[in-house]
């Protein structure tokens, strides 16, 4: 959390700002350098620039002028955090949406459902970079918000796979492609083997009979 605002030392333009789901008046460090033009110092909200405030009301000289970013004593709670999310990730389901796309396709089909799976798996990764800055904007839903909704997407995600997805732990390939087989399919892999069986008794025939 960023230091709070003094609302009696607030610029006209840095009082308030556009926004979709708060009420956009100007709180705390964050929201006041979020805004153009606008730069936090000793508790208020003044216009600015790079180099310093317009006015040096409420701002003394011996004060730190902010512009960019705000300081956060517990900043280093997001780094950890991030840290111990990554190693979590990487030990743990990082490697499963792959281990689990090659199980349970039917072999014929395996390669082109992997492929499909795989583009869609980036095209989301594209789609989560392009907009995570617009979105994020304090305009839209804010940093907070943006991670609030991503939170909420990988819960609902969580709880449909949990409820769907069988468990494959000591089944062969040809059991786990039973699990996921309706009534209505149709995929037998049999005849294919039996025609490559066919295929190859044939040339050891061709090639005998060549000798």
């Amino acid at each position: 959390m960023s230091e709070p605002v003094n609302h009696e030392n607030v610029d006209d333009k840095c009082a308030s700002q556009p926004a979709l789901i708060w009420n956009g008046v100007t709180s705390y460090c964050y929201d006041c350098v979020s805004m153009d033009g606008c730069g936090f110092c000793n508790g208020a909200c003044i216009e600015g620039n790079t180099q310093g405030p317009f006015s040096s009301d409420g701002c003394p000289e011996s004060t730190t002028w902010i512009y960019s970013a705000c300081r956060n004593r517990f900043g280093y709670l997001s780094v950890l955090c991030m840290v111990l999310y990554l190693l979590g990730f990487g030990l743990g389901m990082g490697g499963l949406p792959w281990t689990i796309c090659s199980e349970i396709y039917p072999l014929q089909y395996r390669s082109l459902a992997v492929s499909f799976s795989t583009a869609t798996n980036w095209i989301c990764n594209m789609v989560v970079s392009a907009t995570f800055l617009t979105i994020s904007g304090p305009a839209i839903l804010t940093t907070y918000g943006v991670f609030w909704m991503y939170g909420s997407i990988a819960f609902c995600g969580f709880c449909w796979l949990y409820c769907v997805l069988p468990e494959t732990k000591g089944l062969s390939l040809e059991e786990i492609e039973s699990l996921f087989q309706c009534d209505g399919d149709k995929i037998n892999v049999r005849p294919m083997e039996d025609e490559n069986l066919s295929e190859q008794n044939e040339l050891v025939v061709q090639e005998r009979d060549s000798e």
